[in-house]
């Protein structure tokens, strides 16, 4: 299994949408979200390569059932979480936050 760091960006966006869905959803399907957002990292930790690099080196899983795409890459042997955000949102804006998540 490989590590992972999660970028301080994600645990913002992660918690900016467990907030969305208690405010705009009920209450509890926040936790749901991050339930279902963590339970991705192990899968990513054990089997992340399978999925195919979208964009430079970032490789993308949707969080299903949730419209949320998580973006991540790998440096050497670490997993680094780079960007959590909603499916629907303009390529260029991911790209734009890729880049900048880069470093």
């Amino acid at each position: 299994m490989k590590e992972f760091r999660i970028l301080p960006e994600v645990s913002v966006e992660v918690a900016e949408a467990a907030n969305w869905y208690d405010r705009e959803g009920y209450i509890g399907l926040g936790d749901r979200f991050l339930g279902t957002f963590y339970s991705y990292l192990p899968h990513l930790q054990q089997d992340g390569e399978i999925y195919r690099i979208v964009y430079s080196d970032f490789r993308r899983v949707l969080i299903r059932p949730f419209p949320y795409a998580l973006y991540y890459r790998y440096h050497g042997d670490l997993l680094i979480i780079s960007l959590l955000i909603h499916a629907a949102r303009n390529p260029l804006q991911i790209r734009s936050l890729l880049r900048e998540r880069r470093s």
